[in-house]
């Protein structure tokens, strides 16, 4: 059985240690299903030196994952690449339109512009429990 492999671990292989995970493994073909070229790609777009890389694949995206990786292998110089990712900031007035409309985050932010004060309150009234 092949063992479970994060887009992280391709991210430091390729960038690295330079260990080819795929070809190394016993389980070639079950490593590379775990490859994961979206994830890997945009971890790539943190670092300048890598950037433009990161937009070759995309741009290639129907490459095989073996190929990407590959790619990545080649190209790279080793270098400690780690940078913390991005994430969406807490807004308590979307996740609140968010519950109550069952909506994504990308609609509840154009609710939101549309909403005024009292119909921001009345839906966070419609989320309290009462007790």
């Amino acid at each position: 059985m092949a063992q479970d492999l994060t887009p992280f671990d391709f991210i430091q292989s390729a960038s690295q240690s330079k260990k080819d995970l795929i070809r190394e493994s016993d389980y070639p073909e079950q490593i590379e299903k775990q490859y994961t070229p979206y994830i890997v790609n945009r971890g790539f777009t943190y670092f300048e030196d890598t950037i433009l890389h990161a937009n070759e694949m995309n741009m290639r995206h129907h490459l095989f994952n073996d190929a990407q990786y590959r790619y990545y292998l080649g190209v790279l110089r080793p270098r400690n690449r780690f940078s913390k990712w991005h994430k969406a900031e807490k807004n308590a007035d979307l996740d609140a339109i968010q519950e109550v409309y069952g909506v994504n985050r990308t609609v509840a932010k154009m609710y939101l512009k549309a909403m005024s004060k009292n119909d921001l309150k009345r839906v966070h009234e419609k989320l309290q429990k009462g007790g």
